[in-house]
């Protein structure tokens, strides 16, 4: 299947519990020209067997399995995989996750229109609303959009603050992961960053519809519970240095005006109280929804 046009993007670590429910929602997909492109992180459980056995039941399915010994996190695991992938259209896939089986045929479909739309030399994602569930799949609520209060159709500037864009719920193109990719070590995620760049060079479509079951648990790197005013200066400091990161990789691309707001945004993490708080006014560096700008300006 060397022409495959779907390369799932799987970054494995001690998964055991999870891993086989997650493969057999993939074996159950509509659309089957994908092939799955593993890293595993470091894992010290079954992880590894139940991939080789996986891989010796389904080897066509198998477009590789990274194998470096290396613990780098999901950010960094991701950003390999994405280096080392090939395909047109590729897809982040979390070890935790049920994929529904019309996910892949369904994003594969959307992204293409995009592509017949704007080119494929645009960088073009598409993404999700999920279903959360807990870690015995016991529902929690049907819409992580709703759940988040996600306004998932904002302007290109939103990006810089806000991410409504989930990995393990995205499909995105071949010029999306050259222009991304690799990550820069200040972005945020892998998701947020990639959503970052595709909204303010290419297009970004969200697909109303929950495609897969978002396991929420104890060893979530990065959970479904809505944010909190806790470490929301951290936060702020961390959307300062991706903005900063940003700027020095696009900034010649920027036009006068998109460069002095990312500027503005870079700006936060050097400024500290009241003087924090008029740059944010001044530049209007707001957030979605009422509370999380009053929580801005309170705590940040």
């Amino acid at each position: 299947m060397d022409s495959v046009r779907v390369q799932i993007l799987l970054s494995t670590w001690n998964g055991e519990r999870w891993l086989p429910e997650l493969l057999a929602s993939l074996e159950r997909q509509t659309f089957q020209d994908w092939q799955l492109l593993i890293r595993d992180d470091g894992s010290t459980d079954q992880t590894l067997r139940i991939l080789l056995k996986w891989q010796a039941a389904y080897p066509e399915k198998l477009a590789g399995l990274l194998l470096d010994g290396s613990h780098l996190g999901s950010k960094l695991s991701f950003s390999r995989l994405v280096e080392a992938s090939t395909a047109p259209c590729l897809m982040f896939c979390d070890q935790d996750d049920v994929w529904f089986p019309e996910k892949v045929e369904l994003q594969y479909t959307a992204l293409r229109r995009l592509e017949a739309q704007y080119g494929e030399e645009s960088p073009l994602l598409v993404h999700s609303d999920l279903v959360v569930v807990d870690q015995g799949r016991v529902l929690q609520t049907v819409s992580f959009w709703d759940y988040r209060g996600f306004e998932v159709n904002q302007r290109k500037q939103a990006y810089l603050l806000n991410n409504v864009v989930t990995g393990c719920a995205t499909a995105f193109n071949r010029a999306a992961a050259q222009l991304a990719f690799p990550l820069p070590v200040y972005a945020m995620e892998h998701d947020r960053w990639l959503a970052l760049v595709c909204a303010w060079f290419g297009q970004i479509q969200p697909l109303p519809h929950p495609l897969l079951l978002y396991r929420q648990h104890e060893d979530n790197e990065i959970g479904a519970e809505p944010a909190t005013v806790n470490g929301l200066s951290e936060r702020v400091e961390a959307w300062s240095q991706q903005a900063d990161v940003f700027l020095h990789r696009f900034g010649e691309q920027l036009d006068a005006e998109d460069y002095k707001l990312v500027e503005a945004v870079a700006g936060l993490r050097h400024l500290r109280g009241w003087k924090r708080r008029q740059h944010i006014l001044h530049h209007r560096l707001f957030k979605q929804g009422v509370l999380n700008n009053v929580a801005l300006l309170l705590f940040a």
